[in-house]
């Protein structure tokens, strides 16, 4: 059994970071390649994937797979958004889980469709991206779809079980 969790919409909130700066939501600025080309540039030049937030939950999560199963083997698994800034984002998101003491093995995979390389039978991956998930369990794992922890921790108390 190993579990891998995403950092974006997960453990960090990626999207409370860029309305902020942008005062626009991510999806919102992707539907303009301009302007989310621009911004994901800035964000990245401004070490911004070192200064995320605790995703609602995220601290939870962590503690619940820490104190009720340890013998499980977890992982990272989080995208770096495309192999322009694989590197860049790589080492900020590794500096990320630093600051917030996860000693977790990361896994930096240039495009989230990477994701689905990492599946396999009594594989988990906990992610917020509804095709990511698809991939995942038509790769033959077991995807769970987060966004409300509760219930993550409720489908893990069953797949644990």
């Amino acid at each position: 059994m190993k579990i891998y969790l995403d950092m974006d919409g997960v453990l960090c909130d990626f999207n409370k970071k860029y309305k902020e700066l942008y005062s626009v939501m991510p999806n919102q600025a992707s539907r303009d390649n301009k302007m989310w080309s621009g911004n994901w540039h800035d964000f990245i030049k401004g070490n911004n994937f070192e200064k995320l937030d605790w995703y609602p939950g995220g601290e939870q999560l962590l503690l619940f797979l820490r104190k009720q199963h340890p013998e499980i083997d977890v992982e990272i698994l989080s995208s770096s958004g495309g192999p322009r800034f694989h590197d860049e984002v790589t080492k900020q998101k590794k500096v990320w889980l630093k600051m917030h003491n996860i000693a977790y093995k990361p896994n930096i995979v240039p495009g989230r469709k990477e994701k689905s390389k990492y599946a396999g039978k009594s594989i988990i991956l906990i992610d917020d991206t509804p095709d990511v998930i698809e991939a995942f369990d038509a790769a033959g794992g077991i995807g769970i779809l987060h966004k409300d922890v509760g219930k993550t921790i409720e489908l893990l108390k069953v797949l644990l079980a």
